[in-house]
């Protein structure tokens, strides 16, 4: 990880990880439940976030089928984030002397397969509501 720009990114996404992690264990543990959903409220449709929280819930209680199945983008976004923390702990940590990795790098195609992902669940869903009448 010889770039300084690269260096903060890695940074600030292990605060944000802490932070997240923490939050979530307070709401978890205080039993707060979250609103529902006023697009879904508003439209009777699902928005493109719709179960994105249970995802995230799901997996912290480590039900990960569960949590593949209420939103796929959140458990994506977990294994490239831990992925992504491991092999820029180790470049950081050996400084490439031991482990021939330089750390992974910030990448567009990451971020156009989570849109895809989440176009996708959405218009998945919203079919199986209005076709099948399958509430997810």
């Amino acid at each position: 990880m010889d770039d300084p720009g690269q260096k903060k990114i890695f940074l600030t996404s292990l605060a944000l990880a802490a932070a997240f992690v923490t939050l979530a264990g307070i709401l978890t543990a205080a039993h707060i439940t979250l609103p529902p959903c006023l697009f879904f409220r508003l439209t009777g449709l699902y928005c493109p976030g719709c179960g994105g929280t249970r995802a995230c819930i799901a997996l912290l209680h480590g039900h990960i089928l569960q949590s593949l199945i209420y939103h796929p983008v959140v458990l994506y976004g977990t294994a490239i984030y831990t992925v992504y923390t491991a092999c820029n702990l180790l470049a950081l940590f050996t400084k490439g002397r031991h482990f021939p990795l330089r750390g992974m790098a910030y990448r567009d195609i990451y971020l156009y397969i989570a849109v895809g992902l989440i176009i996708a669940n959405w218009i998945l869903k919203n079919i199986l509501l209005c076709v099948c009448h399958l509430a997810m």
